[in-house]
């Protein structure tokens, strides 16, 4: 603790702070505590919206197409194809560029997301996109009735006692999905806590334990790479030992998956594999992308995930422009947040990368396996 501390100040942080279950464990302000953006985790605060928006009956699932809420799209045959889970998970195929220099412009984000080329097929390739997540806020909005910032404000904020903050709104009135939000470091904390603690908050079931379970699981695409992405959060397996149930694999099938598909992926389920990556290189090797891509649309359909973890801790973690980290360790109830503003971090070399293994170190040491029945 003392040696995250200590980088955390040498990194020029504003402030750092450890929560686990609730409960303050440390914190330390190098500045005056004062509201600071927190760029790209505004991220984070999306998918909580879209998962509340769920949890509340007002979409039926993350594969719900788009053009449920947007019918202008349905008659182009790449854009009709875009679903929830595209839209927060980075795959939906739409054209972005690095940053958001082009977004900011627009007077309607959510329709300049929507108007973008869509140069992928939806759900086949990774790319983090600022204007597809945008178009997740307008979902919200209409699904509702309720700007995305203002739904958040009734069903994230108040439950947590947030009051200092504030929330950008397009000219459109839409609240952005890709950044903007400003928060106290300790009230970023508590939105790793509810990340931690099972979607509760003071005995207060903030948002389900299954949407996590479906959030905190890395798209099929990104799992063998260096970037595992869930719905609006990295997801990342520290220990390994992951698997396919194959009651996953029957219920996939019940939820319109193809049977020579379902087939073909019942001998991967059961066995074990070592890390994220191993799973997700076997999946490609017997899956093309179009493939990839209906297994993953039958998960979503039935909002289930498609892998599960054995034995391993879970990392699940954004960063944010400029070096804002929050992380969160569900199996210990630990939620770490880091601010830092822009005099101390743009064009800085001050990011602290080292916080992701600084917290590992934290952590107890992993249970051993149970032994093998006789």
């Amino acid at each position: 603790m003392d040696a995250l501390f200590q980088e955390a100040e040498s990194q020029k942080s504003n402030g750092l702070v450890v929560h686990q279950r609730e409960k303050l464990v440390q914190a330390k302000r190098w500045t005056r505590d004062r509201r600071l953006p927190i760029y790209s985790v505004t991220k984070v605060l999306t998918g909580l919206a879209v998962g509340i928006a769920w949890d509340k009956g007002l979409i039926p699932s993350i594969n719900e197409p788009v053009s449920r809420w947007y019918p202008e799209i349905s008659g182009d045959p790449l854009r009709s194809q875009i679903r929830i889970r595209h839209l927060l998970d980075h795959t939906s195929g739409i054209l972005t560029t690095q940053g958001s220099h082009d977004i900011y412009p627009q007077i309607d984000f959510v329709a300049f997301g929507l108007k973008s080329d869509v140069i992928t097929p939806p759900g086949h390739v990774y790319r983090y996109n600022n204007r597809a997540i945008n178009v997740a806020s307008g979902i919200v909005r209409k699904a509702s009735g309720q700007s995305m910032n203002e739904f958040l404000i009734e069903h994230l904020f108040k439950p947590l006692g947030i009051e200092n903050f504030r929330l950008q709104t397009d000219r459109a009135g839409n609240g952005w999905g890709m950044d903007g939000a400003q928060l106290l470091i300790n009230d970023l904390a508590k939105i790793g806590t509810v990340l931690a603690n099972g979607g509760r908050y003071h005995d207060r079931q903030i948002i389900s334990q299954r949407w996590l379970d479906i959030a905190f699981q890395a798209s099929l695409v990104t799992l063998d790479g260096g970037v595992p992405y869930g719905l609006g959060l990295f997801a990342l397996d520290l220990d390994g030992g992951l698997e396919i149930p194959p009651s996953t694999v029957e219920t996939l099938e019940r939820s319109g998956l193809r049977n020579d598909l379902a087939k073909r992926l019942l001998p991967y389920a059961g066995r074990e594999f070592p890390k994220a990556k191993d799973l997700g290189k076997a999946l490609k090797s017997e899956f093309n992308p179009t493939e990839l891509e209906e297994i993953s649309s039958a998960g979503g359909q039935a909002m289930i995930p498609i892998y599960r973890n054995i034995r391993s801790r879970k990392m699940i973690a954004h960063s944010g422009e400029i070096g804002i980290i929050l992380i969160a360790v569900p199996e210990f109830g630990i939620s770490v947040a880091r601010t830092i503003d822009e005099s101390r971090g743009r064009n800085k070399p001050h990011g602290f990368d080292n916080i992701y293994s600084r917290v590992f170190k934290l952590l107890p040491p992993l249970a051993p396996a149970p032994p093998a029945p006789e």
